[in-house]
């Protein structure tokens, strides 16, 4: 993980840390009796590597920065939050993949500024993957990020789905011609939009910690977002109120076809949000 980044970020040498620990924490658990899963309050799964890295994630960037918040999904309370500065953990993106031992899962670490997504971390151990931004720098495994050299095949044209789409859906018209892709893993599925593997992405009613960490990627790649219901998108507006959660599923695409697609969707909605 020889990364350019430490120019453009202070926190990278402690993130890179928290990557070698988690990764240590992870592997040695992923497959074992131990990724066995509980269900929350809210019917979600959580297993002891939930728990355990949000500990571990949490401990180390208080120390680190004492004066910003920490919003963790595992935490029933947010610390500082207040604060200007904002570290959203997300410990297991993809828990129920974790705990069938499926590979697509990983922690995700976001830095806010206010409302506003500053830098994001991903770490997926189980593929080797690294994700990282800060300072306009986006790097995959250590190498800055290119724009893909020429359009995709129709034939490999993808899109980004979560699970429960078919719930909300009337007709799969607006993906004619499009390969449907869902891998239980909300951040993987931003990394990926945002490294160019696929065109779009739609999620349904996900949290703060699903979308902070990888908000800069998406965006650094010129990506933008939108509800499916057509409304403006704003983080800012995610807090404790609401649970950190978004008031209906998101669509995030390049500028140039967001719209389009936003309506397409639209058209087919079968339940309000």
């Amino acid at each position: 993980m020889n990364e350019p980044l430490s120019s453009h970020t202070p926190h990278w040498t402690v993130i890179r840390s928290i990557f070698r620990t988690y990764d240590e924490a992870a592997l040695s658990a992923f497959r074992q009796v131990s990724t066995e899963a509980e269900a929350k309050a809210d019917g979600t799964a959580v297993t002891r590597l939930d728990r355990e890295a949000s500990q571990l994630v949490l401990e180390t960037l208080s120390a680190h920065t004492p004066q910003y918040g920490v919003i963790s999904e595992e935490e029933s309370e947010p610390i500082l939050p207040g604060a200007e500065w904002r570290w959203v953990i997300d410990p297991l993106d993809g828990t129920a993949s974790f705990a069938r031992g499926f590979p697509v899962w990983g922690l995700g670490i976001g830095l806010m500024r206010g409302g506003e997504p500053m830098e994001g971390f991903l770490r997926f151990p189980a593929l080797n993957e690294t994700y990282a931004c800060a300072g306009g720098l986006f790097t995959f495994n250590g190498s800055p990020v290119r724009p893909p050299a020429s359009p995709p095949l129709p034939d490999t044209r993808h899109y980004l789905v979560d699970s429960s789409l078919h719930k909300w859906l009337s007709s799969y018209d607006p993906f004619s011609g499009t390969k449907l892709r869902a891998f239980g893993s909300n951040l993987y599925h931003m990394a990926c939009l945002a490294l160019g593997r696929a065109e779009a992405m739609i999620c349904g009613r996900v949290y703060l910690w699903d979308l902070a960490p990888a908000l800069p990627m998406t965006r650094a790649a010129g990506l933008v977002e939108r509800y499916v219901d057509g409304g403006t998108f704003d983080l800012g507006e995610l807090g404790a109120h609401n649970g950190f959660r978004i008031r209906g599923p998101l669509v995030i695409a390049p500028p140039e076809t967001l719209e389009s697609l936003v309506r397409d969707l639209h058209s087919v909605l079968t339940v309000e949000f």
